[in-house]
């Protein structure tokens, strides 16, 4: 029992250089430090605990187990999580890196662009908070101000001025989770999703980026060339040119100047039908006056 004790309170590894051309001191300007340089052979290697880095030049302070790398930075980490940029700070206490100039962070379905990243690799997080973009051939590209990636979730959040473009739609969005794995993206706040034939609006839903399907809640429409779809909760197929929706449902014709309410509607764009059961009520206006009719469908 002892013994097994004494294996899990063995100290962490310190931050090893692996290869450095040069090596020279100034302690005056880096009291402490060790001055690495690279040579015609090669960049610096630098590891810790999993994680390689390469670059041009290091300031390495032994004691507080902290690194500076300056020039062509390049860290690597195993074979998921792959990070380039001009300059990087690492501490091999806490496991924190802070990159800046050109940053770009390059995972299996993604690609991160930034000027400043944070990266916690204890909590295996990486985040920004000056902009950036992400790019994901199958969705398009993301940018926003904030934001966030999970490592272990392979899941990006991302806040303030989110905006989504592919060839289909734009999105538009206070707060979005977009799960890398399998497109799925969750919105929060006022949210919008515009294409050539169909603009969407909730202020809550989800949106399938890879099969072009979503479900939205809390105050959503669906705007169909001259039709409007309004209800409690909305679902959307974009390939099948469909929408349903569910609860107080009112669908709005404004070239035939008609109002059809119910709690249940299927809308299907290429036929320019519409289906509504459930106290289903057809409200047309002609020449000022309104008709009124009623039906279970």
């Amino acid at each position: 029992m002892l013994l097994g004790l004494t294996a899990q309170a063995q100290k962490p590894k310190k931050i090893e250089i692996k290869y450095s051309g040069f090596l020279n001191f100034d302690e005056e300007k880096y009291p402490g430090a060790k001055i690495l340089t690279r040579d015609d052979s090669g960049q610096i290697h630098i590891f810790h605990e999993g994680v390689d880095m390469w670059c041009d030049q290091a300031i390495h302070y032994g004691k507080d187990d902290f690194i500076e790398a300056y020039g062509n930075v390049k860290m690597k980490q195993g074979d998921t999580i792959d990070m380039t940029a001009k300059y990087a700070e690492y501490s091999g206490k806490t496991q924190l890196a802070f990159a800046s100039g050109n940053v770009v962070l390059t995972e299996p379905k993604s690609v991160l662009t930034t000027d400043t990243l944070y990266f916690d690799r204890v909590k295996q997080q990486s985040f920004y908070k000056s902009g950036g973009t992400v790019v994901r051939d199958s969705s398009g590209t993301i940018t926003s101000t904030i934001g966030r990636y999970y490592m272990s979730q392979k899941k990006y959040q991302f806040i303030n001025q989110v905006h989504l473009v592919n060839p289909e739609y734009v999105l538009d969005t206070n707060r979005l989770d977009y799960f890398t794995e399998n497109g799925h993206a969750y919105m929060y706040g006022p949210s919008t999703i515009v294409g050539e034939t169909s603009k969407i609006y909730c202020e809550r839903g989800f949106y399938d980026t890879q099969n072009d399907t979503g479900y939205f809640i809390k105050n959503s429409r669906i705007d169909y060339d001259n039709r409007i779809v309004e209800g409690d909760s909305l679902f959307f197929d974009r390939n099948k040119s469909f929408a349903s929706a569910n609860n107080n449902i009112k669908v709005t014709d404004t070239l035939n100047h008609s109002v059809i309410k119910g709690h249940y509607a299927e809308v299907f764009r290429d036929k320019d039908s519409v289906f509504i059961t459930k106290r289903a009520l057809a409200i047309t206006v002609q020449e000022n006056d309104s008709i009124y009719i009623h039906g279970d469908t």
